[in-house]
């Protein structure tokens, strides 16, 4: 508020010029009537810059109690002024220092349930591991041997990629990837993510057909992760001697991506949680070795290149008549 201490200097100045206008009154020997006009004229001026300054001291002391509130969620909007500009300014610093701060919150949270989702899900395949040791150490047979080994060598690699993916995830997650993004050919990059995956579709019998071409604004080396996780989900879930479609379709607005399998489907409820990291659908044609975090790094990918996927499926409890069952992930650029 207006202080003690700046209230006597202003009315100190005020009295200063009102001696010296009365002196210099008295000197030119003007008229009393004049003086006394002068004189009020002196008293209303000092009066009404008194209200004036405490209304501006009150505008700043409230505007100081808004900022002192940090919880405050909106500032009271003053005139167009440089009080409302200042008003204005602290608004917005105090909306980025909140949001820098819920950042903190959330990548350290996520640090969190990251450190905790790969202890969990770490345990399963290092107890595998204990297990498959000792029996090697028991082992009586070359065959019993040899089975052991490509049992240990199946939990290492899970362990292998679950790192690799969490780590992965979590870079993304906390926004220190950088995507290279370039134009590139769609058909081309569907092509090399075929050939990866080839020999699981193999085994299988699964044929992945691709249709369609476009050009797609991305980071291929990253896009090419996030498609190859995609189809490897659909081979894991689709029975053997069925077909994947992959097809590629560009508009003037968006270039877009389908991978359909003639699998079991996705049951209604479990739609919106396919993308949840370690989600696993209770469905027995799944790969046992599957750690469920292929579709949720897919999503951090596709969406951290402003893109956007989403599921369409139709389990086979909801087929009617001659209708089949199966998935289609829809990616959009």
């Amino acid at each position: 508020m207006f202080t003690t201490k700046e209230k006597i200097i202003y009315s100190l100045i005020n009295l200063v010029i009102l001696i010296l206008a009365m002196i210099l009154g008295v000197v030119l020997k003007v008229d009393i009537l004049y003086m006394l006009v002068v004189t009020g004229v002196i008293i209303i001026a000092y009066v009404s810059g008194l209200i004036i300054i405490e209304g501006l001291y009150k505008r700043i002391h409230k505007l100081r109690l808004q900022t002192e509130d940090y919880n405050c969620n909106t500032i009271e909007r003053f005139d167009e002024d440089e009080i409302g500009r200042l008003a204005m300014s602290i608004a917005e610093m105090i909306n980025k220092f909140k949001e820098s701060e819920n950042k903190q919150l959330k990548e350290k949270e996520f640090l969190k349930d990251i450190i905790s989702d790969i202890s969990h899900q770490i345990k399963t395949p290092v107890a595998s591991l204990t297990v498959f040791n000792d029996l090697l150490l028991q082992a009586v047979t070359e065959e019993h041997l040899h089975n052991m080994l490509i049992q240990s060598e199946e939990q290492l690699e899970r362990i292998k990629w679950l790192i690799q993916a969490m780590l992965q995830l979590a870079r993304i997650e906390a926004s220190s990837v950088k995507f290279d993004m370039k134009d590139i050919d769609g058909r081309v990059l569907c092509q090399s993510c075929i050939a990866f995956i080839k020999q699981k579709a193999i085994e299988k019998n699964i044929t992945i057909n691709l249709a369609g071409e476009g050009r797609l604004y991305v980071d291929g080396e990253w896009l090419q992760e996030a498609l190859v996780n995609i189809i490897k989900n659909s081979i894991d879930y689709s029975p053997a001697n069925t077909n994947i479609d992959i097809c590629i379709s560009s508009t003037p607005i968006s270039n877009k991506i389908t991978i359909t399998d003639q699998g079991p489907g996705i049951l209604e409820k479990d739609r919106l949680n396919i993308f949840k990291r370690f989600f696993r659908s209770n469905n027995n044609s799944v790969n046992p070795s599957s750690v469920g975090i292929g579709l949720s790094l897919a999503k951090s990918i596709i969406e951290g290149m402003n893109g956007k996927i989403w599921v369409e499926s139709r389990h086979i409890s909801e087929c009617v008549g001659d209708e089949n069952s199966y998935t289609t992930m829809h990616i959009m650029f």
